[in-house]
């Protein structure tokens, strides 16, 4: 039990500081995406390009595919369709690469959700900019969708109404979720607005109003207005030889609205306009998720991934709780052997101290042990003649030691064995 129990804890630690949290996809509000069959999609749009022949493909890596040789459409003449804000942000590269493919004689078409909110836009900060970065216009806001205060909530000195008669906390959310809403009529004459005379908006919450200004010295036409106060809602940038048209909202061609007023005719005169040579609508899903390349977020929420840890935490379990034998608790104090420690501590010096060394050594201390017997001065001298007057010394043995003492003065290399072999034979007679 103590042992299933750490066990979980680890598991539950590891998943808290490594793994993502996905939210389920069953909660996911649908995304722009031209597979998208949801009321935010585009496969509606995608399905009425392919019934009139007009060539339609899905972008799934970023902007630097666009300039690329091996690109399946064609350079000049093609259509961008991007909805912000991105779930995936543009990188800095990408905005020059996307400025150059503008140039060359291309359309991009920005639906960002300025004056409208769907739902899957929620969470996002960052829309705002991004916009200004590709579109290279500055957005202010204007106006926007007045406040709405829970009760109790009134500014200081407005009086407050009486017990019962304020609408509910219910009723207010009600009408704070509730969808608005809206209309975009012409500003003058366009091409683009030929025989258009209403475009319908839905917004699923609350939205501000903008108003947009070149940030450099090029100009923007105002095309399209809100029908009800007259703010600018679409606008036209040249760029090169193409140029950037911006809808201040991101739903008008989605599956929910483009069958909606004029939806469908703004769309049919954009795309006449702007499609030349045999071009084609290019829908931006990369920066939607969709992309072809490597993902992390797409990784972790792969369902793949989570049954493959969920095996693998399994024969973890097993492996712990069947086959993992916890070692046995060893002593506190366990004695050495004192003739293992003087072997591993001779080992220990021969591997160190050099062989001639080590022999002088050994010759020193033989004749200071015989000077020590004799009262002499133990400074290691040889005494080649006491010993060859002695009569426990061999011939032979002497003979060999005085070889073996002419080899370690030169410093060269001696069996230190045999040395030992023979002093402690002499030792032993001279006793």
């Amino acid at each position: 039990m103590i042992t299933l129990g750490l066990a979980l804890g680890a598991l539950a630690l590891f998943y808290v500081l490594f793994l993502p949290k996905p939210q389920p996809a069953g909660k996911l509000p649908p995304l722009p995406l031209s597979t998208e069959s949801g009321t935010s999609g585009y496969q509606a749009l995608w399905r009425w390009l392919e019934a009139e022949h007009i060539p339609a493909l899905a972008l799934h890596e970023r902007y630097d595919r666009l300039n690329s040789s091996g690109a399946s459409f064609k350079p000049a003449g093609n259509v961008l369709l991007t909805t912000l804000p991105h779930k995936l942000p543009a990188r800095s590269r990408e905005s020059i690469e996307l400025d150059a493919w503008v140039e060359r004689g291309n359309t991009l078409l920005v639906m960002a959700a300025l004056d409208d909110t769907p739902l899957w836009t929620l969470g996002d900060s960052t829309l705002v900019a991004a916009v200004g970065r590709m579109t290279r216009l500055k957005f202010n806001v204007i106006g926007g969708e007045p406040p709405v205060k829970a009760p109790g909530a009134a500014d200081k000195g407005t009086p407050q109404p009486a017990p019962g008669s304020g609408r509910s906390l219910n009723s207010v959310l009600s009408g704070f979720l509730q969808a608005r809403q809206m209309t975009i009529e012409p500003r003058g004459a366009h091409p683009l607005l030929a025989d258009v005379h209403a475009v319908h908006v839905t917004s699923e919450l609350p939205a501000s109003r903008w108003r947009a200004s070149p940030m450099d010295k090029s100009a923007v036409l105002q095309i399209g207005q809100i029908a009800a106060n007259g703010d600018p809602a679409i606008w036209l940038r040249r760029q090169g030889k193409g140029q950037i048209i911006i809808f201040a909202v991101a739903g008008i061609f989605s599956n929910q609205l483009i069958g909606d007023a004029d939806n469908a005719r703004l769309l049919s005169n954009l795309l006449a306009w702007s499609l030349r040579g045999g071009g084609a609508v290019i829908f931006d899903d990369a920066h939607q998720g969709a992309v072809s390349y490597y993902d992390a977020r797409a990784f972790f929420a792969d369902s793949r991934l989570h049954r493959s840890l969920g095996w693998i935490v399994l024969l973890w379990f097993v492996f712990v709780l069947g086959v993992q034998r916890l070692r046995a608790r060893s002593r506190d104090w366990n004695p050495m052997d004192v003739t293992a420690f003087v072997a591993m501590s001779g080992d220990f010096c021969a591997s160190l101290l050099p062989a001639p060394e080590a022999g002088a050594r050994l010759f020193e201390n033989f004749f200071n042990g015989i000077r020590r017997r004799l009262h002499w001065r133990e400074d290691g001298t040889p005494v080649w003649d006491w010993l060859s007057a002695q009569a426990g010394v061999s011939l032979e043995d002497l003979a060999e030691l005085r070889r073996i003492h002419g080899r370690i003065s030169a410093g060269r290399r001696v069996d230190l064995l045999r040395l030992q072999t023979i002093l402690s034979r002499l030792q032993g007679n001279l006793l």
